[in-house]
């Protein structure tokens, strides 16, 4: 089952609205969320045109005219989506295939049932984020971008209750940093851009203030210096990954996980050793399959890009063919996300030749 956005009339989300014998708190509360959800809508989908083309990213406005009386309730409407022609069909097929052979595998076999939510990240369909929930609940999400030809390639995956560009932590980190009003809302012409360059981020311009970088997993402040001048390259961005198109379609195999999720800030005697060579996606697995557990560092001031430092400890393999030596294969590593049970899966392609691989010193727990 896949759960879209709902538009109203007013440019805004409909999910229900309020009345004065509703709760009063209970109304401001989601009426500060809405607004945040409002401008998103707003911005990706009502006016593409203010979503910069480099990269993947959307931008989320603050409108003058943003409706505080919209509500978060859930509402059949919302399972009614009025814009169910903007998810295109080969994106619905695309996803359904790739969950439905991750479902195969533990730990995912809880998606075989999940229901599938669409979120665009850019233009058009440059970037969409694909959240996966069981009854209500959070297991994993997927993003998939937009290839060079017009086709799909599955960016990202992960698995737990973490999921990138939550609202939640966004707000709370505004209000801790003293951004927001009383009621919770930006000051007006405030530009949020959802942002995906390897690590979901949130860039947040404010009238007459410095670019802020927020992590849109932990919503941690990120140096705007590494993340000022990055986008994502999509040239080459199928090369090594699972992508749409392929005439045999694509079989993931069961992931080999250590079941460790070691903090690289714990133990730092990784940055006094030596690194160790990965050149392709094979020489990565192989490093995988003789350490426990793997510290990637990115080159240069790329670390807030990558969300990196981070651990790596295991991967998955994919094949697409028609089960010849000659198929081709794709490696996404796991990737435990700090203080979380949320595990990532990158592409090796995105790491290999961006940083630095070294042994996890010790005993990886």
């Amino acid at each position: 089952m896949i759960h879209l956005l709902h538009w109203h009339k007013n440019n805004g989300l409909h999910g229900g609205s309020f009345n004065n014998d509703n709760d009063s708190r209970s109304n401001r509360s989601r009426a500060r969320s809405a607004l945040l959800l409002a401008a998103i809508c707003t911005a990706a989908l009502i006016h593409p045109l203010a979503v910069a083309a480099a990269g993947s990213e959307a931008a989320i406005i603050t409108p003058a005219s943003a409706d505080p009386s919209l509500s978060l309730a859930d509402d059949s409407s919302i399972r009614k989506s009025a814009v169910s022609a903007a998810v295109p069909q080969s994106l619905l097929h695309f996803t359904e295939d790739t969950v439905k052979q991750l479902s195969a595998h533990v730990p995912f076999t809880a998606w075989s049932e999940a229901e599938l939510e669409y979120t665009p990240l850019g233009p058009g369909t440059h970037g969409w984020l694909v959240t996966v929930t069981d009854e209500g609940l959070p297991q994993g999400y997927l993003i998939i971008s937009a290839s060079e030809d017009g086709g799909y390639v599955l960016s990202e995956y992960g698995i737990g209750g973490t999921l990138p560009f939550s609202l939640g932590p966004l707000e709370q980190r505004l209000a801790a940093e003293g951004l927001t009003d009383p009621e919770g809302s930006l000051p007006q012409g405030s530009l949020i851009r959802k942002r995906y360059t390897g690590a979901p981020v949130w860039e947040v311009t404010l009238p007459n203030q410095d670019t802020l970088y927020i992590s849109g997993f932990n919503s941690e402040l990120l140096p705007n210096v590494s993340l000022a001048s990055v986008t994502l390259d999509r040239s080459g961005i199928s090369k090594g990954v699972v992508a749409a198109g392929s005439a045999y379609g694509w079989s993931a195999d069961a992931p080999s996980i250590t079941g460790n999720r070691p903090d690289p800030y714990d133990n730092l005697q990784w940055l006094t050793s030596s690194s160790l060579t990965a050149r392709s996606s094979s020489e990565l697995r192989s490093l995988l399959q003789k350490h426990p557990s793997l510290v990637f560092k990115s080159k240069g001031d790329g670390n807030a890009a990558f969300g990196a430092p981070f651990s790596l400890t295991g991967w998955q393999r994919w094949s697409s063919g028609s089960g010849s030596a000659a198929d081709a294969a794709a490696i996404y590593v796991a990737i435990p996300l700090r203080n979380t049970d949320t595990t990532r899966f990158l592409p090796a392609p995105r790491l290999v030749g961006q940083g630095k691989f070294y042994a996890y010193p010790g005993k990886s727990t």
